[in-house]
């Protein structure tokens, strides 16, 4: 019976430091799901052939979630209410923030994207776009290199910790 206890406390212990390592991953892909539809957002109001609605929902679709249900969530509001689009955008950013792997840092750029738009001229959107994407990109390389250097920690400290318990109650 011990020895079924310290396997089950064995595959837990892995369980739980791959679940842990993974939310690093996590974090790396949604600041490349956003860097995607911000480039979208800024193609989009360039060339300015569509609402900013429609270009929320446009890129809604075409990204996966969970930053997806911030844009849906925007072009709702933006249909729905008499709020300005950056008030709207900066509301929905910090209710989805709970459902995002994104550090608190990473959802403030995220939230600087959408504080301007459709206060200020076409081309001031699309130089704030590009400042916010350089700096989404400083961020996912800074990302990329925390989970490079900790994930594989994480794992073999979880596995150590849970052969040391085992070892223990037995």
């Amino acid at each position: 019976m011990k020895w079924l206890g310290a396997v089950f406390i064995l595959i837990a212990s892995v369980f739980i430091g791959w679940s842990q390592s993974r939310v690093y991953g996590e974090r790396v892909r949604q600041i490349r799901q956003f860097e995607t539809a911000f480039l979208m957002l800024e193609s989009s109001i360039a060339y300015g052939a569509e609402s900013m609605e429609t270009a929320a929902r446009s890129i809604a679709k075409s990204i996966e979630k969970p930053a997806n249900a911030a844009f849906h969530q925007f072009a709702e509001a933006l249909s729905a209410s008499e709020e300005s689009a950056g008030q709207l955008w900066t509301e929905i950013i910090w209710q989805e923030a709970g459902q995002l792997a994104l550090k608190k840092r990473d959802v403030q750029i995220v939230e600087q994207a959408g504080c301007m738009l459709g206060a200020v001229t076409q081309a001031a959107e699309a130089r704030k776009l590009q400042l916010v994407l350089k700096q989404l990109e400083k961020q996912r390389e800074e990302a990329a290199a925390e989970e490079k250097r900790l994930s594989g920690m994480i794992r073999s400290i979880s596995l150590l910790f849970g052969m040391m318990t085992a070892i223990l109650l037995l």
